[in-house]
């Protein structure tokens, strides 16, 4: 065959052809020639490789060029027909929806019938106006002309009548009667000629507007088969006067309130409106009562209540989250402090409104059942302990990191402390152990069985945090005998530590009133409770010797110090202030939507928000939106926590032992909290707070003694022992009574992390307070109470 270019339509020879274009799918033709030409020369036949396998046959359905292309219409264009109502599911499903529509329009004309634009009203609003302007201008003014003439008429009778029996002034009351009797004629003039012109209009307009309605109806029962037809012109005349009456007189707020009633907007938040009335209702909030602009809204029904994407135009979502308060007040149903905004990862002027129904943690599991030994460190981020509104899990971090439960009383903090506990003590690579000064270990409930150690005492947290912070700190040297690099790597021959803070200001308060003696020379001064706590935080965690504090709040009035709590990677903030929030997440967290100071906390019976939290934890948790801790009930942990018992807890590895030889932590698996043993473990009082408690009985208890009659009565009591001679320091004189007092009940006292100082008093019959030794802190000291 001779080519064919297909850019020019031309074969080589420059010679014109005709150029075919194939339709697809068209099966090709043989080409008839009509001219005689020679056979060409056969081309040699193409190769087959056998060896490559056949390609596998294409299946599916052939779509003919008739099928898509647009065929001719012989009788016109006809009518396009949509894809939907091809099929007889289509059609079924647009009868459906044709149906729903014409029964809500004539629900709509039903409930309209009660309003001002029903039938009624309308018809008969619309005769009113008929009427009024049939009588007119001239109508109103002929109704006030005579109104003015029979006043004057009365008036001019009553003037005649004092003038008839007037005994002073008659000539005047006389005159008066006569101008009043001039006035009266001439109003009844008027009266009569604005009768008689109303009279004149007004036979004009009705013969206007009444003599169309009246030839109707004769028109209908002369033509229409007598009554029938007189009923047919009835209707017309009534439909002329409704569509005349059809706009009520109203004020404008008044037709607003009609206008809203009308389109179904309805006055209350509830969770079975629909989603188009809902954003009627919340758009008329934001623009008209909070006054942001708003570009769009995207309304998201969800289980919970309702979900809205909102673009602002040219705005922040700071003016809405600060106003959240009036939002709700302008959708009445909508629970207090329920509202939750949340700051848009994509745009600045975006943000996404959750406003909840009245159960929204319906989504929210019971505690999953782990297993004795099934979770491990490295799996801990996937231990749920928690849901949101969706359903969607939380799951915090373990390995290596520390975390913070802040939250008011009552806010749920130790609820959520327990869930996590749950997934903790199910570890099989962790030793947890407990510390709680402020409710003697019951934050931790019946998981105090599976714990290593539950510290309730000042003593006893003393132990288990140098304990931790001997291991912490000597584990680094272990890192490369071991092969764990740059950190240490927990497993369960070498498992991780998890210290569990509870009323972490409890300790606080417990580390401020500790004293030591002075140290020797060479010898560090120990650390407090709260500083030691701090340390494990600073040099461990690399150890897999983390802490986990809860607390009541992070303002130096809470924690005093240690504002680092606020620092720490991973935050759960329940119930708490304002000022907590600041120093957690910034100034500016709070118009990003991270709002715990609006949830309640239980009361009484009342749960509210309790256990619901703010979680700011990496890339994970980095978004406003509040979850909801799982639970169980009391019987079901108990039963987890027995068996996570039975199976065995994890012990410190050999090699984490040797940086702590001899210690033996206190009250593993929990303990007896009433155990008797405590009580005989306490420390004897001292001989030297005996002995002035005697002296101070013998003296029939004064209020108090100077420092000189104490030192007196001790001298007496015992002279070798409170003789000046013995407190003469090498070189020097020898010191005063006062002196010497000071520093025997300072090196008595000390160790027991008491004190007793001088403070004024009134002796028994003296005039003037005077400084001394009052009685009722040595009761105190002594633990007879403040009787005093």
């Amino acid at each position: 065959m001779t080519e064919t270019d297909e850019r020019t339509a031309k074969t080589g020879r420059d010679e014109a052809v005709a150029k075919v274009i194939r339709l697809p799918f068209v099966e090709p033709e043989p080409e008839v020639s009509d001219t005689t030409t020679a056979p060409e020369p056969a081309a040699p036949a193409a190769r087959v490789d056998m060896t490559k396998p056949a390609a596998a046959p294409v299946e599916g359905l052939v779509i003919p060029a008739r099928e898509w292309e647009l065929g001719e219409d012989a009788e016109g264009d006809a009518p396009w027909i949509h894809p939907t109502l091809r099929t007889p599911e289509g059609r079924t499903a647009r009868r459906a929806y044709v149906q729903r529509q014409a029964r809500r329009r004539v629900r709509r004309w039903v409930s309209r019938q009660w309003t001002p634009r029903g039938i009624v009203p309308t018809t008969v609003r619309g005769g009113a106006r008929v009427h009024r302007w049939v009588r007119g201008v001239e109508g109103q003014n002929a109704d006030a002309a005579k109104q003015r003439a029979e006043m004057l008429a009365l008036e001019a009778a009553r003037a005649a009548r004092r003038a008839q029996f007037a005994l002073l002034s008659r000539d005047a009351k006389k005159k008066a009667a006569d101008v009043a009797q001039q006035e009266s004629s001439m109003a009844l003039v008027q009266a009569t000629s604005a009768l008689s012109t109303a009279r004149s209009a007004f036979f004009q307009r009705a013969a206007v507007a009444y003599l169309p309605m009246a030839g109707i109806d004769v028109a209908g029962f002369v033509f229409m088969d007598g009554l029938l037809g007189f009923g047919a012109g009835v209707l017309v005349n009534l439909a002329v006067l409704a569509r005349v009456g059809r706009r009520p007189d109203m004020s404008p707020e008044e037709l607003e309130e009609l206008e809203r009633a009308e389109a179904g907007l309805p006055d209350r938040f509830e969770m079975g409106m629909t989603p188009r009335a809902f954003e009627a209702m919340l758009h008329e909030a934001l623009t008209k009562e909070i006054g942001v602009a708003v570009h769009s809204l995207q309304i998201r029904p969800r289980n919970w209540g309702f979900e809205i994407v909102v673009v602002l135009k040219n705005q922040t979502p700071e003016k809405l989250s600060a106003n959240l308060d009036l939002l709700e007040a302008c959708l009445p149903g909508v629970r207090t402090n329920s509202a939750l905004l949340q700051q848009s990862a994509q745009a600045r002027n975006e943000c996404v409104l959750r406003i909840p129904g009245d159960d929204p943690w319906k989504a929210v599991p019971e505690l999953p059942y782990r297993a004795p030994k099934s979770v491990t460190t490295h799996e801990l981020h996937k231990a749920q302990i928690g849901a949101d509104m969706s359903g969607r899990p939380l799951a915090l971090p373990g390995k290596r990191t520390s975390v913070a439960y802040i939250g008011k009383s009552r806010s749920g903090k130790s609820t959520m402390l327990r869930a996590r506990l749950d997934a903790l003590t199910a570890t099989s690579d962790r030793i947890i152990v407990g510390i709680d000064l402020g409710s003697y270990g019951s934050g931790f409930g019946p998981y105090r069985k599976c714990m290593s150690a539950v510290a309730r005492t000042p003593k006893e947290a003393r132990v288990v945090l140098e304990w931790a912070l001997a291991v912490g700190m000597g584990r680094p040297k272990l890192f490369d005998r071991l092969g764990m690099g740059l950190n240490w790597e927990a497993s369960p021959e070498r498992p991780g530590i998890t210290i569990e803070i509870d009323e972490f200001p409890a300790l606080v308060m417990a580390a401020k009133s500790e004293t030591f003696p002075e140290p020797e020379e060479g010898e560090e001064k120990p650390l407090r409770l709260d500083e030691l706590v701090k340390q494990i935080k600073l040099t461990s965690e690399k150890s897999d010797v983390v802490v986990e504090v809860a607390s009541q709040g992070v303002t130096r009035d809470r924690v005093g110090a240690n504002m680092w709590v606020a620092e720490l990677p991973v935050q759960v903030m329940c119930a708490c202030d304002k000022d907590d929030i600041v120093q957690i997440a910034g100034g500016g967290a709070m118009a990003q939507g991270w709002r715990p100071d609006r949830l309640l906390p239980a009361m009484g019976d009342a749960v509210n928000d309790a256990s619901v939290a703010y979680v700011m934890a990496g890339g994970d948790y980095c978004e406003p939106i509040p979850y909801r801790a799982c639970i169980t009930s009391d019987e079901e942990a108990d039963r987890r926590a027995t068996e996570r018992a039975a199976a065995g807890m994890c012990e410190l590895d050999a090699e984490s032992r040797a940086f702590v030889p001899g210690v033996v932590l206190p009250n593993p698996g929990g303990g007896d909290p009433w155990d008797e043993g405590e009580v005989e473990e306490e420390e004897p009082l001292p001989i030297l707070l005996r002995t002035i408690r005697t002296i101070y009985r013998d003296l029939s208890d004064p209020s108090g003694l100077t420092e000189d009659e104490l030192f007196d009565q001790l001298h007496g009591f015992n002279p070798t022992s409170w003789d000046l001679n013995r407190f003469v320091p090498e070189g020097g004189e020898p010191m005063t009574k006062g002196a010497v007092l000071a520093l025997v009940l300072d090196k008595v006292l000390a160790p027991r992390g008491q004190k007793w100082t001088k403070e004024s008093y009134r002796p028994k019959g003296a005039a003037k307070t005077v400084k001394g030794y009052r009685l009722r802190d040595l009761r105190a000291l002594v633990g007879e109470g403040d009787e005093a």
